[in-house]
């Protein structure tokens, strides 16, 4: 094989599929990229866990096809510090030599035949399925929910983000059982309904890719066992986290008395308290009075801290406690200028923060006990 390829182009791919090689999987052959260079003008370059494919293709002019199997760290590191527009990958046996301007590295591969490669789907259901989501649209939703997944195993089927789409509506929730995030958006000139769990790992990939490309829109497609997404000339594939999603709907309150705080001013309060909670399981107390939010944890092996925030409120006081990782979790996904509504229960009872003019976006989180 041997063929001339964009520097630039090529670690902007090698980028993308970094996070999804391997180094810990069972199956040695997934710690390499698989490239692809069979049509005049074109290679392929394709990563896997087995649990997520990637597939990028790329530009070039090809000489001599071929494929083989590199070493996609060992590659990343070599590509990265390479200054020349051009370099060029020629392949003898099971060895590649890559020249550019000065710099030339050779690396030790393996067969193409030894990688798994890319998943194998029904391409004609996929292509029955497919749903155009706008590519900011898909990234925000994701990033929005992806936190609230559920990290226990035992439960698997909340290790991920359930993404159903009913003709013009795309929602995107995720739950631990304590929190719920939820995002609703309106898809445009769409007729297809599915839903599937997507893997929490699946998600920040999909997130980063889509936030990526260079496209207005991708195309996704969510079979039985596997969701697709394509964007310009790459193709992302995961499994699909099998179990039955619960009841989400059921768990959002309704009808609550509301008050008003900054984004920003939240978020530094909590921060500023947080140091005497330094271990997930400690509470923060809020209360809520007309003009203010009284922040307060004590600990004793590490002292107390009182903080107060603005707030737009006339109500009644009220206290709660919650555990202020929550809290920052949801925060770091909203701009600092956001005014945040929240939707004031009681104390044993699950409140909702939504970001004021957004509808579409609720988070549901239940207090600690007092």
């Amino acid at each position: 094989m041997e063929l001339v390829l964009n520097t630039s182009s090529l670690l902007r791919s090698l980028q993308l599929l970094d996070p999804i090689v391997s180094s810990r999987s069972t199956l040695p052959i997934s710690s390499d990229v698989l490239i692809q260079a069979r049509e005049k003008n074109t290679c392929v370059l394709i990563g896997t866990d087995i649990e997520t494919s990637l597939r990028i293709a790329l530009p070039c002019t090809v000489t001599t096809p071929g494929e083989i199997c590199l070493p996609a760290k060992k590659l990343l590191e070599a590509v990265k510090e390479l200054a020349a527009d051009e370099l060029k990958l020629r392949t003898k046996d099971d060895k590649a030599e890559l020249t550019c301007g000065k710099v030339r590295h050779t690396f030790v591969g393996q067969p193409a035949k030894n990688h798994p490669g890319m998943p194998a789907y029904d391409q004609k259901q996929a292509a029955a399925a497919q749903i155009v989501i706008p590519s900011d649209m898909l990234s925000e939703a994701l990033t929005k929910t992806v936190f609230a997944t559920s990290r226990e195993e035992t439960r698997y089927y909340l290790n991920g983000v359930f993404l159903t789409v009913q003709k013009d509506q795309a929602r995107f929730v995720a739950t631990d059982g304590r929190r719920l995030a939820y995002v609703a958006r309106t898809l445009e000139n769409n007729k297809v309904s599915a839903q599937g769990i997507i893997p929490t790992k699946s998600v920040h990939r999909i997130a980063d890719i889509a936030a990526k490309v260079k496209t207005a829109s991708v195309t996704v497609a969510i079979l039985a066992d596997h969701f697709i997404m394509e964007a310009a000339d790459t193709v992302f594939v995961s499994r699909l986290v099998q179990g039955e999603f619960p009841a989400y709907d059921q768990v959002i309150p309704k009808n609550l008395p509301t008050c008003t705080v900054r984004a920003e001013q939240l978020k530094k309060g909590v921060r500023q308290i947080s140091w005497v909670t330094p271990e997930k399981g400690w509470g923060v107390r809020f209360q809520f009075t007309p003009g203010a939010i009284r922040l307060s944890a004590i600990v004793e092996a590490y002292g107390q801290s009182e903080v107060e925030v603005d707030l737009q409120y006339e109500g009644k006081n009220l206290e709660v406690k919650f555990e202020p990782e929550y809290i920052l979790d949801m925060l770091a996904t909203l701009p600092d200028n956001a005014e945040l509504t929240v939707g004031m229960n009681e104390p044993s009872a699950p409140w909702i923060f939504q970001p004021a003019g957004d509808a579409g976006y609720l988070y549901i989180l239940m207090p600690m006990k007092l």
